[in-house]
């Protein structure tokens, strides 16, 4: 009689579950969703163990104390929900930074900028490579932390001009922004210049390339003190009034045959280059909206949801709900049992179901409690 009775409860126990959870289902996470997010629970210990880490190396570089890290960490979630990432990959980016040698308010600033341009970029895309690019070109043009945000805002205004995509865009830059800088020429003017002649030839090798020998040449012709942009703007001037023949002749003697092609896609682009400029230098807030654009999208949006999972992974460090979940296949009725209790200590499972609500565009206006 008494195992019929263990049976029985056993039974109405499991029946009460099932019931709960199915109401759960059907309040929190349509279209089965309820199991896609256990899933996701079940990899918080992952994400603990990579957050330790990335915190320990930062530890190493940076000197913070704990609660200074602390901080440091709900920041980094702030950061991911704003640019797209998981809040673990943003700790890396500040992480990279402080390796290359920034103090902390310089590493957060880079980082924020860094992790926009892995947004927007599809070739610079890990933590390692944004930090380091925008160190070098900041090197290059002799500029402060502060000017990421405009190498990045002029990018994307530029790229909206023309045939140059944001890489191939940011990859001329590179190249020829040393080369620039010492020919006195604006990042603005620099890139008008990158982008008009890349118009006409496609090859951004070719005309970062060409650049940068036509610069020198130029330098060596009219003095170091001029303005580079200035003297080929006037010498389009004299382009526009030649014939072919002469044309042909004017670039040999202007820049060499080596790059007169490179030089006559300028000359004969340059209202190309000059919009190119215009674009670039109003352009404040262009990688803000591509940036939005990039957490509009399914990668942005899957991003935004991790970084929520692994916010809730680090709320939960020291909590035994994460075990209630790493041992839910495994544990059976009876972890199944306390499930009520541990998520009412919680109070925030409906909000990670909201988030996957919001996150799948299935948000309903419905604040009853759903027994379990």
């Amino acid at each position: 009689m008494n195992n019929d009775n263990d049976q029985n409860n056993t039974e109405q126990t499991q029946n009460a579950l099932s019931e709960g959870l199915s109401a759960l289902t059907d309040y929190y996470l349509p279209d089965g969703m309820l199991m896609k997010s256990i899933e996701l629970f079940a990899k918080m210990k992952g994400n603990v163990m990579e957050l330790d880490s990335t915190l320990v190396n930062l530890a190493k570089t940076s000197g913070l104390s704990a609660s200074e890290l602390k901080q440091l960490t709900e920041e980094a979630f702030r950061m991911g929900d704003a640019f797209g990432r998981s809040g673990t990959e943003a700790l890396s980016y500040i992480t990279s930074a402080s390796e290359a040698g920034y103090d902390m308010q310089q590493s957060l600033a880079l980082a924020g900028e860094a992790l926009k341009m892995s947004g927007i970029s599809s070739g610079i895309d890990s933590a390692g490579d944004a930090i380091a690019y925008l160190q070098t070109l900041l090197g290059n043009l002799r500029e402060h932390t502060v000017f990421a945000s405009t190498i990045n805002d002029s990018l994307a205004g530029a790229a909206k001009h023309g045939s140059t995509d944001f890489d191939t865009l940011a990859q001329g830059a590179l190249t020829l922004s040393a080369s620039a800088d010492a020919a006195g020429i604006s990042f603005a003017e620099m890139l008008g210049l990158l982008s008009g002649a890349y118009d006409v030839l496609k090859d951004m090798d070719q005309v970062a390339g060409g650049e940068i020998a036509i610069f020198s040449k130029l330098r060596e012709t009219h003095g170091e003190a001029r303005n580079v942009f200035d003297v080929l703007s006037e010498l389009n001037g004299v382009w526009d009034s030649l014939d072919a023949p002469s044309k042909d002749a004017f670039a040999s003697s202007t820049v060499g045959d080596g790059q007169k092609e490179v030089f006559a896609a300028l000359m004969d682009n340059w209202a190309g280059v000059e919009s190119a400029v215009s674009s670039a230098l109003n352009s404040f807030g262009a990688a803000e909206q591509a940036n939005a654009d990039y957490l509009d999208s399914l990668a942005g949006r899957t991003a935004v949801f991790q970084n929520k999972v692994e916010q809730l992974s680090a709320a939960l460090m020291d909590s035994d709900l994460l075990k209630f979940f790493l041992d839910l296949g495994s544990t059976g009725v009876g972890a199944l049992n306390s499930v009520s209790e541990k998520i009412s200590a919680l109070g925030s499972l409906g909000a990670i179901a909201g988030g996957i609500m919001s996150f799948k565009n299935l948000g309903r206006a419905n604040h009853t409690v759903v027994p379990l």
